[in-house]
């Protein structure tokens, strides 16, 4: 590998500096674009071949210009330590991977331990854990400066929040609307309360039909000066859900009107969990649950496509489900041949024959009498 092929990865991008990742160490540093040059200026280091990236190449500072860069441009281009790139990264994985890099916990290590450093180590390492919690975190978590940009979000917002169709699996659309949401919501709060933004800890909450989802937005403060926004999203069914003295969980009404939930929302976590529960003590046989529920059979298979009870809660595809043949009905069908219908209808057509033959006899008679 030439330093050329290092200068090609500044060509495709404004950045000064890129990350280069290495698979067990992590992130090794940053390579910043005017050592680059410098070393395609030297003549004399023109055709020197490199198995991997020099480490006194990199540098292991964070320049303003690399968080500014995240300002204008979505994603920065890594590249491995082989020099090839690797991946593209946005703001929130960069700043992860910068925060469990292994070559700070080797700078901690090569000096001897100290009361300031050990204090240090410690606030690392709680860092370290709070980020694991927020990574687990079940509910999507969103995180933003007070421009409305990215600063942080987990992986539960990734998988199920961000995919969904009002933001489109992308970041800047959800930023976009999240933004509108806020200033609407918060304003509102304010204007009503006479309060400012610096004032109390504020959090409001809204429900967001798009998302299916209540959303809390609460303001970030360091010392008492607001530095961003929070976005805590929570499905409509987990605050609704609550369990009866036989652990059966069933929505709350109450709740729901405690968290001002739409009506149709409501109508449909109670269906949906009547419906539910009703299929498991049939041991999902829908036959049987609708005959339990006083509804057809295809009727309960519509509401039940409807509602998405199947992902919802993860009812058994793989099986078939038997239809119910129940009793009652057989009876009528085999003790109903179609020999009593004929019987019926022999006599109707017998009577009218011996109506009509007797007159006629009558009347050959009378003929045979006048004859004569």
């Amino acid at each position: 590998m030439r330093i050329e092929v290092l200068y090609k990865f500044f060509l495709y991008t404004p950045a000064s500096h890129l990350p280069v990742w290495e698979e067990g160490s992590g992130l090794l540093g940053l390579l910043p674009k005017e050592r680059v040059l410098m070393e395609l200026a030297d003549l004399s280091s023109a055709e020197r071949e490199f198995s991997k990236i020099p480490e006194d190449f990199l540098i292991r500072e964070i320049p303003e210009t690399v968080l500014g860069y995240f300002q204008k441009q979505r994603t920065i281009p890594v590249i491995s330590s082989s020099g090839e790139k690797y991946e593209d990264w946005d703001k929130p994985r960069f700043l992860a991977e910068l925060s469990r890099s292994s070559w700070v916990a080797k700078e901690t290590e090569k000096s001897e331990p100290s009361p300031e450093k050990t204090e240090e180590d410690k606030a690392k390492q709680s860092q370290w854990f709070m980020e694991v919690l927020l990574q687990n975190f079940p509910d999507g978590l969103l995180a933003t400066d007070l421009d409305g940009h990215t600063v942080f979000y987990n992986e539960s917002f990734e998988k199920e929040i961000l995919v969904r169709k009002w933001f489109r699996d992308s970041i800047l659309q959800a930023e976009k609307l999240l933004k509108e949401m806020s200033k609407d919501l918060l304003g509102n709060y304010l204007k009503t309360h006479e309060l400012r933004l610096e004032e109390g800890r504020l959090s409001v909450q809204t429900f967001i039909p798009e998302l299916d989802s209540l959303v809390r937005v609460s303001i970030l403060k360091q010392k008492g000066k607001p530095l961003g926004y929070l976005y805590h999203f929570s499905p409509a069914s987990a605050k609704l859900n609550s369990q009866d003295g036989e652990g059966m969980e069933f929505p709350s009404v109450t709740e729901a009107f405690n968290q001002k939930l739409p009506l149709e929302t409501v109508l449909k976590e109670v269906e949906g969990s009547y419906i539910y529960h009703t299929l498991k003590r049939n041991q999902e046989n829908v036959s049987h649950a609708a005959l339990d529920l006083g509804v057809p059979r295809t009727t309960l298979q519509n509401r039940i496509k409807f509602l998405d009870l199947t992902n919802k809660f993860k009812l058994n595809k793989d099986q078939p489900i038997p239809r119910k043949k129940t009793g009652k009905p057989s009876p009528p069908k085999k003790q109903a041949p179609v020999q009593t219908k004929p019987a019926v209808i022999e006599k109707p057509k017998a009577s009218p024959k011996k109506k009509q033959s007797s007159p006629k006899k009558k009347s050959s008679s009378k003929k045979r009498t006048k004859q004569k």
